[in-house]
């Protein structure tokens, strides 16, 4: 189980109002080099193979999520496409330009969805409001 600090914004509403909302406080992003000195404190591989462990799985994306495919990756989740689309009146104008977006579904496995229903929170700032016009 997690904790996650939260902070809170004050933001402006259409119409002149303010509103505070609750947010979540991101600390940093986890890069390739964060991402690779873990694997090798958790597991106990070498650095080579922990860099071409981490080039596999981005290679997966590249050759099977990025055609199409949906991914199932064991004890984390499934790895899928989703598009944006509009609608069209004629088939012949359906195709690839209705396509807005296209996004990468994630779906955690059971134990990952039950473990952030039990996260906590904590707050960061009490007494002080961001303002996030």
């Amino acid at each position: 189980m997690g904790t996650l600090k939260t902070t809170i914004t004050q933001r402006t509403i259409p119409g002149g109002g303010k509103k505070l909302y609750p947010n979540i406080v991101s600390f940093k992003n986890i890069g390739n080099d964060d991402l690779i000195e873990r694997m090798m404190q958790n597991s106990g591989i070498n650095k080579v193979v922990a860099i071409a462990a981490a080039a596999a799985l981005r290679q997966v994306f590249t050759n099977y999520v990025l055609n199409g495919h949906t991914v199932q990756i064991p004890q984390l989740g499934t790895f899928s496409l989703s598009a944006k689309t509009k609608s069209v009146a004629d088939k012949d104008k359906a195709g690839p330009s209705c396509i807005k977006t296209i996004r990468i579904r994630f779906t955690p496995v059971g134990t990952t969805m039950q473990a952030a229903k039990s996260v906590k929170f904590s707050s960061l700032v009490d007494d002080d409001v961001l303002n996030m016009e």
